[in-house]
């Protein structure tokens, strides 16, 4: 069995002007790349697969979810990173990320029929989450006296069956996600050891299930009219009056589109979504203020609206997502207030590798080694 020791673990960071672009050859070495970044993805043929820098190879051999599916991943103090995934029969499989090492390969936590097949995940701290099939979030936390099962926290029907799910990285762990009324949920750990579901929105805010990102306190989400919003979450009832910031425009993402954020040191946050065009599009608040989202890529190297995951490295941030027979990185430096009212030129560089058993469109996940 696969061991996750509890109070040695950290969470990925599970987590849009002039374009400038340096566009690298496909197969490039990893003098572009990141190596210090592990992503991790399914394949069409249900295998894990990580890269780090270069192109995705095949983790082990046994199947861990259906192409493209939900991956979160937890790494511990030691630096063992352990994948987590809602598997072909639909329960929770916990799979080691290193090829070698004795033992089996995957887990299966718990029962199966928990979960849509390949559902979205997330994870924060000890904890994983994820939406079931009747529709209630699922935690299981591998904290020191948790239950030794996956365990639901909400009531049955409220988020669609396998919707996203973005865990809160925080001391009080828990996690976000747009309702089946379409507003915006907290779940989250009370002073009692049970759990506590808030409403941050109010209700047809959003598409039910939808992409949405988290840095604490606040979480991003796209509107019905394809506006970007970013949603303080207090823990308690919607404010009145309600004061979401609108991060970008109306029609500025898919509807329901998968975003990405990351924060540097210091609170300069970068989001990011792939957009209708299938570019890779960012805006961040280094300014102080929101610009409209521009292209950090050339168009059709993203499938519009599927997922993207990005990793804060030092003074840039690097970025991953599963195109068309692609698997594509990206590097931004870190942004630097620009002069007068303009966005950000993102000086981005990307790079490509040769991937025919990847997902177009496929969720991905990313830590640093």
């Amino acid at each position: 069995m696969i061991q996750i020791r509890a109070g040695h673990r950290r969470a990925a960071a599970t987590v849009s002007a002039v374009l400038i672009l340096t566009a690298a050859p496909i197969g490039t070495p990893s003098a572009y790349a990141d190596d210090q970044v592990q992503t991790f993805t399914v394949g069409r043929n249900y295998l894990l697969y990580k890269s780090t820098g270069r192109t995705p190879a095949i983790v082990h051999g046994e199947p861990v979810a259906p192409a493209g599916g939900g991956v979160a991943l937890i790494r511990s103090e030691s630096g063992n990173t352990t994948a987590f995934t809602i598997g072909p029969n639909g329960g929770l499989v916990v799979s080691r990320t290193a090829p070698a090492g004795a033992g089996p390969a995957v887990d299966f936590d718990g029962p199966s029929g928990l979960a849509p097949p390949g559902a979205p995940i997330a994870a924060a701290g000890s904890d994983v989450f994820f939406v079931g099939r009747n529709g209630a979030v699922i935690n299981r936390s591998y904290l020191s006296g948790a239950p030794p099962r996956p365990q639901p926290v909400t009531v049955a029907g409220i988020a669609p069956p396998g919707a996203v799910v973005a865990a809160i990285p925080a001391t009080t762990t828990g996690v976000t996600f747009v309702g089946t009324d379409g507003a915006l949920r907290v779940v989250h750990r009370n002073s009692a050891g049970g759990w506590t579901t808030a409403v941050a929105s109010p209700p047809n805010f959003a598409t039910p299930g939808g992409g949405l990102a988290v840095i604490s306190p606040a979480a991003f989400v796209t509107g019905l009219d394809g506006r970007i919003w970013q949603v303080r979450l207090n823990g308690g009832p919607v404010p009145d009056p309600w004061l979401p910031v609108a991060v970008a425009g109306t029609g500025a993402a898919p509807a329901g589109a998968h975003l990405a954020a990351a924060q540097f040191p210091g609170g300069t946050t970068v989001v990011m979504f792939a957009g209708h065009d299938g570019a890779v599009r960012a805006t961040s608040n280094v300014a102080g203020i929101w610009h409209e989202p521009t292209a950090a890529t050339a168009p059709g190297v993203a499938v519009p609206g599927k997922p993207i995951t990005t990793t804060v490295h030092g003074d840039h941030l690097h970025g991953d997502w599963c195109g068309n027979s692609l698997a594509w990185q990206l590097r931004i430096p870190k942004p630097t207030p620009p002069s007068g009212p303009h966005p950000e030129p993102w000086n981005a560089v990307t790079y490509s590798f040769q991937a025919p058993n990847i997902q177009p469109g496929g969720h991905i996940s990313s830590v640093l080694r």
